[in-house]
């Protein structure tokens, strides 16, 4: 449907009156968010396919003059993306054009920018809103969950509590021991501790989130005993407004490469030159991008969705 003058009259009538956009100076499109934690790679194909490497076991004792066991190296599990096309059109009148009194329409690049800039920020944080559910890592199983499996090993590992838990000092502890004693290679052995730490959160725990990470004390406690998670650990909280879940929090690993939070970049945001119907005279102004948001492994991850 173009964009007529009838649709929005007040742009073009000779009335006086004053005309204001709340996006821009009054409120702010909500920044990149998901990009402080996700890593974003560019791709050069309609689907990408990942596949991880399962080592080699523990190196056995060998008697003196005894040969040498052997080991091999194996595929673990495979993920795969096909990247998700969005696009959305701007069509006006050349004459509602022409009559743009206030140069409203005229700003059309702001209006799919910010509407392009929201979906992304959404798809991004649905990896978390549906980490217990439908999204799922390259085992099959949703991305936060009891019974990860390793591919070397058939064995099992969590990065969800058992019994879900609300943000709390003790609860966030655990989620770090979690981190620290379940997360394997596939081929069986524990990996390195992880030191930095995002724990992102939804806007009704970030003062929460604020008073446990930050606090020199311990949090809620008389006694004088210093806060050994802000001592023993860098946490940088992030909020996102995206998240749906009021109770749901998670921990990420603060280098993207060894947490599973993905995203390919097929086609950027791009607005390509305004074309014009050449039967009427149409102008129409488009945004468009392909993309895709995926799990590709639980490593380094940790979450819950509250009590």
């Amino acid at each position: 449907m173009p964009q007529i003058r009838g649709t929005f009259s007040q742009l073009h009538d000779n009335t006086d009156r004053k005309v204001w956009v709340m996006l821009g100076k009054n409120l702010k499109e909500l920044p990149d968010i998901w990009k402080k934690y996700t890593k974003v790679e560019d791709s050069s194909r309609q689907t990408e396919i990942s596949i991880n490497v399962v080592g080699f076991g523990d190196v056995p004792e060998k008697p003196e003059g005894a040969p040498y066991s052997t080991d091999l190296l194996r595929p673990g599990f495979q993920k795969s993306v096909t990247h998700t096309e969005f696009g959305l059109g701007f069509e006006a009148t050349k004459t509602a054009l022409e009559d743009d009194r206030y140069d409203q329409l005229k700003k059309y690049a702001m209006w799919l920018a910010f509407s392009a800039g929201y979906v992304q920020e959404g798809r991004a944080a649905n990896l978390f809103n549906n980490g217990f559910s439908t999204e799922t890592t390259a085992d099959g199983l949703a991305a936060f969950n009891t019974a990860h499996v390793l591919a070397g090993t058939g064995s099992t590992f969590r990065n969800r509590p058992s019994t879900d838990v609300d943000l709390s000092w003790n609860a966030l502890r655990d989620g770090i021991i979690d981190l620290e004693t379940e997360q394997r290679h596939d081929s069986g052995q524990l990996v390195s501790t992880v030191q930095e730490l995002v724990l992102l959160v939804p806007p009704q725990l970030e003062m929460l989130a604020d008073r446990i990470v930050n606090s020199n004390g311990l949090p809620g406690s008389a006694d004088n005993d210093r806060n050994s998670i802000k001592s023993r650990r860098d946490i940088k909280i992030v909020v996102n407004k995206r998240l749906t879940d009021a109770d749901a929090w998670f921990l990420l690993a603060s280098n993207k490469d060894m947490h599973g939070c993905r995203a390919y970049e097929r086609i950027p945001l791009e607005q390509e030159e305004p074309m014009t119907d050449a039967r009427t005279k149409n102008r129409l102004y488009t945004v468009r991008f392909r993309m895709s948001w995926y799990w590709q492994h639980p490593y380094q991850a940790w979450g819950t969705a509250g009590a």
